[in-house]
């Protein structure tokens, strides 16, 4: 059976608690993953596949084929479970900050330089373990201040060491689709097979601070601060987008359960699995997608689906004013500024003014796509 580590965060309200559990399979093997799922809490499908998941794992645990760790949050946010206001579930940003659940996780690369610093030689093994080493204690030694400070830094610390993380979600409506670094591209390219993706965006840096790039991000600092050391991956993170947030069944969930334990036996964490079947997806730079605002605010009229192919100049809706006092109807149309494949688009019929309405994966960087890359 695996391990429950339950943490109480108690920043809250006097003599209240929210508590994060995490489930930890075949403590002290190796490789060790670390998988957790809906950090924004309204991300159903994602914490249906993870259910899945614990339950195969389980099954493969008592056949004797797990080989490495796995460590299992299946409910990242509780307390974002909660936040229903009038009816409406907000689970993306903290009710009292305001802030997005999946932005500002711990930012440690200058400490880490300094702390490791000393010991780094010509043994990439070692090397390796210095600074896992020194993560681990940076994230024990933080701070918390808040509620959603105390929140992201624990569950920093579950995942700070682990050799893959995985954070799972869901858009709004959308491809499966994937954000990965491009030092962990190879290692992940199996992933978005097993659990075909068809849209895989890389980037090193997307801004933000984002969960699946907090301990990645400081393994490519150090590789970039002390390049005559040799120094590993260490931490292959990424983003999970498991389709759009209506996209919840029996059958789904089980489809991503079996994907991901397909991977887990890819990488050596599970023994006696079948390997992955090819599965062609795009794969292009996180530049290289348009978040397409819409110009007007208004009713929408969809002209383009997920999945179509689309042409700069195309219009892929039209926004119906509201309030005109006389005469037809003028709509104003959303233009596409780039060629590539339409991967999400928001389900509420209705626009506000410089929201974004679309995603546009294409091939070539966009001019206008620099510095903090993602939607809020």
């Amino acid at each position: 059976m695996p391990h429950l580590d339950s943490q109480s965060l108690h920043l809250t309200a006097p003599g209240q608690s929210v508590t994060l559990n995490q489930l930890v399979f075949n403590k002290g093997g190796a490789p060790v993953v670390y998988l957790q799922a809906g950090i924004h809490a309204d991300e159903y499908p994602a914490m249906a596949a993870l259910e899945r998941l614990r339950v195969r794992l389980e099954a493969l645990e008592s056949a004797g084929q797990l080989i490495g760790e796995i460590r299992l949050v299946p409910i990242a946010n509780p307390a974002g479970l909660t936040q229903f206001i009038q009816g409406h579930h907000l689970g993306r940003y903290e009710a009292d900050s305001g802030q997005n659940f999946n932005r500002g996780y711990p930012v440690l690369a200058a400490d880490l330089a300094q702390r490791v610093a000393p010991n780094l030689g010509g043994s990439q093994k070692e090397n390796d373990r210095v600074i896992r080493s020194a993560i681990v204690e940076l994230a024990n030694r933080q701070q918390a201040a808040s509620l959603n400070d105390e929140h992201k830094a624990q569950l920093f610390r579950w995942a700070c060491d682990a050799d893959y993380v995985l954070d799972v979600h869901c858009d709004d409506q959308a491809l499966a689709h994937l954000y990965a670094s491009k030092r962990a591209q190879h290692d992940l390219k199996p992933l978005a097979q097993a659990l075909q993706l068809d849209v895989v965006m890389l980037a090193d840096d997307s801004g933000g601070a984002s969960f699946d790039e907090a301990a990645p991000g400081l393994w490519a600092a150090m590789a970039q601060h002390f390049p005559q050391h040799p120094i590993g991956v260490g931490c292959r993170g990424c983003t999970i987008e498991l389709r759009g947030q209506q996209d919840v069944s029996p059958e789904l969930a089980q489809k991503d359960a079996d994907g991901l334990v397909a991977f887990l036996g890819h990488i050596g964490a599970l023994t006696g699995i079948e390997p992955i079947a090819r599965y062609d997806h795009l794969t292009c730079d996180l530049e290289a997608v348009d978040l397409l605002p819409a110009p007007v605010a208004g009713l929408i009229h969809w002209h383009a689906k997920l999945g179509d192919a689309i042409e700069p100049g195309q219009t892929v809706a039209e926004i119906w004013p509201l309030g005109q006092m006389h005469g037809e109807t003028l709509c104003t149309p959303v233009l596409a500024r780039n060629a590539g494949v339409l991967m999400t688009r928001v389900s509420r019929p209705y626009a506000r003014a410089g929201e974004t309405l679309v995603k546009i994966a294409g091939h070539d960087p966009l001019t206008w796509r620099s510095g903090y890359l993602l939607g809020d």
